[in-house]
């Protein structure tokens, strides 16, 4: 390869998928040999994929460089949707049948969190989330469960005013959102009590996936007469149970 036939783009992910292709890795001598470039022309563009966070780097004094966040969550992102939900439909079918709630699972979008699949028992309540709907982000529980591990960028295209107040104990500044994000970090999951609606409760949980952080998260909702009969524990390790299995089932769909 040479510089002068590459374009900036081009040159960008040849360099992506050598270090993906590679079983360990790669420091900028191996890379300008791979690419044929000279090492100070490698260096700048590693530099530039490793700020966006397409690459990491290793510790050392060798230090090397293999597939960073970014990336993961961009493959994470472009999956076959039929495959996650397919997937999603079983954690929350089994989860359902365990807790006689209604379960769901969500998904970070571009500048929104939707519903991607749900569950019902017989005896459940059937109006408050659907497939393909978009949640209040800062009042759903499992939109919060997302938010709360995503950077300032893209809260920012969330989280943007005037935040709707859909009852009398919805937030709508959002610093205080913010704030309510910390501490959801802090235990490990987010409470929607009667925030939506004055009679619905709801818990979510995080899905945690290897190097592509939280793209998706896991919720329960109910009648508050229903729910508040348990304590928190009893809803939040049902859905970390749930959330662990979601994320096995997307980690071994890779291999």
């Amino acid at each position: 390869m040479s510089e002068n036939r590459q374009g900036p783009l081009e040159r960008y992910l040849s360099i992506l998928e050598i270090v993906a292709a590679s079983n360990r890795s790669l420091n900028l001598t191996e890379l300008s040999v791979l690419m044929n470039l000279p090492k100070p022309t490698i260096h700048r563009l590693v530099g530039v994929l490793q700020k966006s966070g397409a690459l990491q780097s290793d510790e050392g004094r060798q230090r090397g460089f293999h597939i960073g966040r970014r990336m993961w969550r961009i493959l994470q992102l472009g999956r076959d949707q039929r495959v996650v939900a397919n997937f999603a439909q079983i954690v929350c079918d089994q989860l359902t049948e365990r807790i006689m709630e209604t379960c769901y699972v969500v998904k970070l979008g571009v500048d929104a969190v939707h519903t991607i699949v749900r569950s019902v028992p017989d005896q459940g309540y059937r109006l408050h989330v659907f497939p393909g709907e978009e949640l209040p982000a800062h009042a759903a529980a499992s939109a919060k469960a997302i938010l709360a591990y995503q950077d300032d960028t893209v809260l920012e295209k969330i989280l943007h005013e005037p935040l709707v107040r859909l009852t009398e104990r919805t937030t709508t500044d959002i610093s205080a959102v913010k704030a309510e994000l910390e501490l959801v970090r802090q235990r490990g999951y987010a409470v929607c009590d009667r925030e939506i609606d004055a009679n619905i409760m709801a818990y979510g949980c995080p899905v945690f996936l290897d190097d592509a952080g939280v793209l998706y998260s896991i919720g329960v909702t109910g009648p508050c007469s229903r729910l508040e009969q348990q304590p928190a524990d009893f809803w939040v390790q049902a859905l970390q149970d749930g959330a662990r299995q979601f994320a096995t089932l997307l980690s071994a769909a890779e291999t």
